[in-house]
């Protein structure tokens, strides 16, 4: 299933306008009506949508791993259950208790008729957002928040704060959203809504505590490696066929350790050091290796195709498999990323010190930046308001006003809650998980079925239970890969010129060392100006080389004029001193990705 939305209550219940964001290609669309109660899935090819439980009915947005009780751990994957189906047996032995011990990526539907109810479940770390609009006795709901101004009844209105925080961030912290009437489901909660009334209340069922160990290094190496095996060993159950996308990096380069992996998959515009250094690795475990070439015009495909269906958790240009979306689900049922390994296992969660070397670039050291108070967390947060926004307040105050501090030492940031300061500092990028800036797993999310194994809460226990030095200054995902395949361990990593089996210290020198000669000194050149040497292009030079952000800005230059948060003018400065050699890349791709919106073609109307 790729989306799901729905209308409680006396409101006008046809779901047309609000399905449309939720299809990306060949959905089937399946719509349900009860009594004060509309839902519609959009699924692909043979996936089911309402699954029967009993007197009640289930819907799954997305994959279910599998379930903590009393017994101990049970997989999905062993059972030959579709999630869908897993979580109505569940629901069915547990009623709305087995929230607790889901171990999943998906949030969970019930409609409960008998009780007038419909509950929405999401996952610990609210990976597969759920958002919401109250109108009157009515709740308007949606997988993507592009869908709720749709409806007739919701207000449109463009969020200021929210919409400024989107333009610094490319996100918006926690539960707020863009859009004045729409809200985000809290991450690890059960909310039940009360069909005649809209009367929602939320029962927390899991709370992010960071909670270290005090092992040594080699315990949570070992416990890494064993938990992957475990997590794999699992996914072998599910006879689906699956392959793996492959970077140049260690994160996926492991799981190819890791796992009997038949195929893997390498985005790139032209055999580049990445590209050869995933080829390398999928040859030395005969994996068969195939690359997915991007055409020339790429990026004007996902500002076409993207932008009118995300949920303002990244940009457009970040969709990166759009365009390939449609071959892979020709060609496999599952795809496998290494997606949140580096952001949980190496180092992600700890800011860091950065040395300002001039000319000569910049160093983050393995040293953790001190944040003693709030007011250090917020001065750390990297954002800046673009210039062409309309009298613009300051971050400072959008931010402090999302920030509550308690007595008790908790604090609550964007509606989300923290045990402290320290949970804020670490995790508040991923939880939730639509604080992430980067658009790359939503992007998967909506277009294929693919697995994260990193987001197992398996993983995200051990991380919260790994010290900050090993965060900081060991490298858990490294090390693992040295123990499981010390040839591909042997492998530069593609992006630093390091193999992950040199031991942490000299990586850290050699890094630096490989980045600065290739910066400084010498690298090889791609055959076109905007393909570069890593994974993505240069977005810069494409929008400079590829010309089509001038006609875009006229295209939508009655939609510019109408927002009254952006400066037109400065707009079409930004752009023009971009095109003249200035660096707006950021800027440029925000902009491009609001004026795409549809949602805000609604607000404008």
């Amino acid at each position: 299933m790729v989306g799901v939305c729905g209308v409680t209550g006396s409101v006008d219940r046809r779901l047309d306008e609000l399905v449309e964001p939720l299809c990306w290609s060949d959905e089937r669309v399946e719509t349900t009506g009860a009594d004060r109660l509309a839902i519609a899935c959009a699924t692909r090819g043979d996936a089911e949508a309402a699954i029967d439980a009993d007197e009640d009915t289930v819907w799954c947005f997305g994959e279910i791993h599998g379930f903590e009780g009393a017994s101990g751990y049970e997989s999905r994957y062993e059972t030959g259950s579709t999630s869908g189906a897993y979580a109505a047996e569940l629901y069915r032995e547990h009623g709305l208790g087995f929230a607790a011990g889901l171990n999943a990526t998906a949030s969970v539907f019930v409609h409960r008729p008998g009780r007038d109810e419909l509950v929405v479940i999401t996952d610990r770390l609210g990976t597969h957002p759920v958002y919401y609009a109250a109108v009157d006795d009515a709740v308007v709901l949606s997988t993507s928040v592009q869908s709720l101004p749709r409806h007739p009844a919701v207000d449109p209105a463009v969020d200021r704060e929210g919409f400024y925080e989107y333009l610094a961030f490319n996100r918006v912290a926690g539960l707020e959203t863009p859009f004045e009437s729409a809200s985000t489901l809290p991450p690890g909660s059960i909310t039940t809504i009360d069909l005649a009334t809209g009367a929602r209340e939320t029962e927390q069922y899991w709370r992010l505590r960071y909670d270290p160990l005090d092992r040594s290094f080699t315990y949570f190496v070992d416990r890494f490696v064993e938990l992957l095996q475990e997590v794999l060993d699992e996914r072998e159950a599910d006879r689906r066929r699956h392959g793996l996308l492959l970077s140049g990096g260690s994160d996926s380069r492991l799981l190819l350790a890791a796992d009997d992996v038949p195929v893997t998959y390498h985005m790139a515009d032209w055999m580049s050091r990445e590209a050869r250094t995933a080829e390398r690795a999928a040859m030395s475990v005969d994996a068969e290796f195939r690359l997915l070439r991007r055409p020339d015009d790429h990026h004007e495909r996902m500002l076409e195709h993207v932008a009118p269906r995300m949920n303002f958790n990244g940009r457009f240009d970040q969709a990166h498999v759009n365009g390939f979306d449609g071959r892979l689900r020709d060609e496999l049922d599952v795809l496998m990323t290494g997606l949140y390994g580096d952001s949980f296992f190496k180092g992600g969660l700890v800011p860091k010190r950065v040395l300002d070397l001039g000319g000569v670039g910049s160093v983050t050291t393995p040293v953790a930046r001190d944040l003693g108070s709030v007011e250090d967390y917020l001065d750390a947060l990297d954002g800046s308001l673009p210039p062409y926004v309309e009298s613009p307040p300051t971050l400072e105050s959008i931010l402090r006003g999302r920030i509550e501090e308690r007595e008790d030492g908790s604090i609550a940031f964007g509606g989300v809650e923290y045990p402290s300061l320290r949970e804020l500092v670490l995790f508040s990028d991923y939880y939730p998980l639509s604080n992430d800036r980067d658009y790359h797993y939503f992007g998967l999310t909506q277009m294929v079925d693919h697995w994260t194994p990193f987001l197992d809460n398996r993983f995200i226990d051990l991380a919260c239970s790994m010290p900050i030095r090993y965060h900081l200054q060991r490298d858990v995902i490294d090390a693992a890969l040295s123990a499981l395949s010390p040839e591909l361990a042997s492998l530069p990593n593609a992006g630093t010129g390091v193999p992950p089996a040199t031991p942490f210290p000299f990586n850290y020198v050699r890094k630096y060392g490989s980045l600065f000669w290739r910066k400084h000194v010498a690298d090889e050149d791609p055959p076109r100006p905007y393909y570069s040497r890593g994974p993505w292009r240069d977005r810069g030079v494409v929008i400079r080389e590829r010309g089509f952000g001038g006609p875009f800005l006229e295209e939508h230059d009655a939609r510019l004029r109408a927002n009254p948060h952006l400066d037109r003018e400065r707009a079409w400065d930004c752009y023009r001193a971009h095109m003249a050699g200035e660096d707006y890349t950021a800027e440029l791709c925000t902009l491009f990705t609001v004026l795409a919106a549809s949602a805000f073609e609604a607000s404008a109307d």
